[in-house]
């Protein structure tokens, strides 16, 4: 997570013009290759706690540029390796150090699937190069702006629970703007018959 927000970081940078190549073209290339990037690391972080399987699917995913084949390749090692976010509506303290927390489901516009194929499909498409020689429209739409993908991908992951490959618990991760990131091992339980939130009882986070 700490790589994927200095991805962001520095897409933002050269989005503000605080990093410059002094060409516009390799401008946008260099804040879509951290795009790809940043999603490449979403997409490999439910397999980090598992060396094998990890280099196993990583020593494939070069061979990828659209984004289909890197979730489908992912999603059949971990069926649940995309993070889910969740929004944290309060907490309090309870016995033995834990804390109940409560939620009301996802963020509003947070970083979908369907999102993360298409900017991973787009971003190829900026960095690989056009044959000159082609007629159609060169411009490649990214339907979003810079600023819009940046806290779209924020949104998911700000707060979210993630399961690792062959582990039955979920972690519940904080991605605070700056500062330390915190993680948990989480069980979420129904808070009563009537409320259809989810509470979350984390320790060690």
């Amino acid at each position: 997570m700490e790589r994927v927000r200095a991805h962001l970081r520095t897409v933002n940078a050269v989005f503000l013009r605080m990093i410059q190549t002094g060409h516009t073209d390799l401008n946008a290339e260099l804040i879509f290759l951290h795009f790809r990037k940043a999603l490449e690391e979403i997409a490999f972080s439910s397999l980090c706690a598992n060396r094998e399987k990890y280099s196993a699917a990583h020593a494939k995913f070069a061979t990828f540029w659209r984004a289909n084949d890197l979730l489908k390749e992912i999603g059949q090692i971990n069926p649940n390796f995309y993070p889910a976010s969740i929004r944290l509506a309060k907490q309090a303290q309870v016995e033995d150090g834990k804390k109940l927390l409560h939620f009301d489901g996802a963020a509003d516009d947070c970083l979908t699937k369907n999102d993360f194929a298409f900017l991973y499909t787009k971003a190829s498409e900026v960095l690989h190069s056009r044959n000159p020689y082609r007629q159609d429209d060169p411009t490649i739409d990214v339907k979003h702006t810079v600023p819009e993908w940046i806290a779209k991908i924020k949104d998911l992951l700000e707060v979210h629970t993630i399961q690792l490959v062959d582990y039955e618990e979920r972690w519940l991760i904080f991605v605070p703007e700056h500062g330390h990131i915190h993680a948990g091992v989480s069980r979420l339980v129904p808070s009563d018959e009537n409320d259809p939130r989810l509470q979350a009882l984390a320790k060690g986070y």
